[in-house]
């Protein structure tokens, strides 16, 4: 009984131990910073789908503290509207602040119809019309937001490989 004691009040110690890190650090610290180094400025709204992991762009008029660049990601689109993965993440230092989509077929037997996630004036998540075709370069609203781009498309009929950033 001694033992089961003692185990008792060495976890419990290491429980209020623990919780005392754990409330030493900023309650904010988490939305403004994080292990990837990236600070996001204290006006801009966090999206749910943020990924500060990765690689991650400022746009809008940015002082300078953050660059990044956006690698190619490989999409399938089919006659059934799809999503693809997460694209490289956005920090939108100002409300006017736009992301480029770039896309363009690379195989298939169909042209495919494109949308990219944008953000409205109320920093909800919404869908822009970035073309149908062959490929196209659009820039759609961002704000200032900290998001993860990301697409969806669709074919008439067939399918398509489209690479994007």
């Amino acid at each position: 009984m001694k033992k089961i004691n003692a185990l008792s009040a060495a976890l419990v110690s290491a429980a209020v131990a623990a919780s005392a890190l754990v409330t030493a650090v900023p309650a904010n610290a988490a939305a403004s910073d994080n292990s990837a180094g990236v600070s996001i400025p204290p006006n801009v709204v966090v999206d749910d789908g943020f990924d500060p992991n990765g690689e991650v762009v400022v746009v809008g008029d940015d002082p300078g503290t953050l660059s990044g660049d956006c690698k190619d990601r490989a999409f399938a689109v089919v006659a059934v509207m799809s999503e693809s993965l997460n694209g490289c993440s956005v920090i939108g230092w100002n409300a006017s602040a736009q992301a480029t989509y770039k896309w363009y077929k690379h195989q298939g037997n169909a042209n495919p119809c494109i949308w990219g996630k944008s953000f409205n004036s109320k920093h909800a998540p919404t869908w822009t019309a970035l073309d149908c075709g062959t490929g196209r370069t659009k820039n759609v609203p961002w704000g200032n937001v900290a998001g993860t781009k990301k697409m969806k498309g669709l074919t008439g009929a067939g399918w398509a490989g489209v690479q994007w950033q």
